[in-house]
C-alpha cells in the first residue's frame, strides 16, 4: 500500500511529527511504501492560493508535484495541531490549490462528483486542552464533520479514521500511551 502522511505543524519536535513518524514507523514496518510531507518545510510549497477565475485554473509545477504524490497514494494521513478551531491555514491552503475542480472533483449536472475515489484519509490532530472539552462543546464532532463531509466525500474519498489528542502538551506520560496506542492499533 502507498501512503502519503501530510504534516501541518511548523514546529519538528511536535507532537505531530511523534505522530507521524511512529505511523511512518509502523506502516514500513509492514512493509508499506510510506512518504511524509512537511508542508512548512518541503521545497514545493506552494504560495497563498490567489485565482482569477477557479474554472481556468493553471496548474502548477508545484500542484503537479502534489497531485502525483496524492494519485499514487491509496491512503493520505493528515496531521495537524488543532488551531482557532479548525487546522493551520498551510493545510487549508494546500486542500485549495491540490484538491482542486477537474483534479480531485467535478460537476455533473450541478451537483458534485469526487474524483479520488478508492482512497481512504486517516486525521489524527493534537490540542493541549484537557480530550473532554471538545467532546463537551461539539468541537470534535464538527471538526471531524467538516472534513469528512467537505473535504474527504466531496473529494469521492473515505474518512477511515478520525481521531483528536487532547492534553498532549501537558503531560508526558499520556504522549507516551498514544504513541504506544497509535503502534498498537496499527500493526
Amino acid at each position: 500500500m502507498n501512503i502519503l502522511i501530510i504534516v501541518a505543524n511548523p514546529k519538528q519536535e511536535s507532537f505531530s511529527f511523534a505522530i507521524a513518524n511512529k505511523y511512518k514507523e509502523v506502516m514500513l514496518e509492514k512493509s508499506n511504501h510510506v512518504e511524509l510531507i512537511d508542508l512548512y518545510t518541503d521545497e514545493h510549497q506552494q504560495p497563498f492560493f490567489t485565482y482569477q477565475d477557479v474554472n481556468k485554473l493553471e496548474v502548477t509545477k508545484e500542484m503537479k508535484y502534489y497531485q502525483d504524490k496524492i494519485l499514487k497514494a491509496d491512503e493520505l494521513v493528515f496531521i495537524f495541531p488543532y488551531w482557532w478551531g479548525s487546522f493551520p491555514a498551510i493545510l487549508k491552503n494546500f486542500f485549495d490549490w491540490n484538491l482542486s475542480k477537474g483534479f480531485a472533483f467535478e460537476y455533473v449536472n450541478s451537483r458534485p462528483k469526487g474524483l479520488l475515489e478508492n482512497k481512504t484519509v486517516k486525521i489524527f490532530t493534537t490540542t493541549g486542552a484537557p480530550y473532554f472539552i471538545y467532546m463537551l462543546t461539539g468541537v470534535n464532532r464538527r471538526l471531524r464533520n467538516m472534513i469528512k463531509k467537505q473535504i474527504v466525500e466531496f473529494c469521492g474519498m473515505k474518512l477511515q479514521k478520525f481521531t483528536l489528542y487532547g492534553g498532549v502538551n501537558t503531560d508526558k506520560e499520556k504522549s507516551r500511551k498514544i504513541l504506544q496506542k497509535i503502534e498498537q492499533e496499527n500493526r
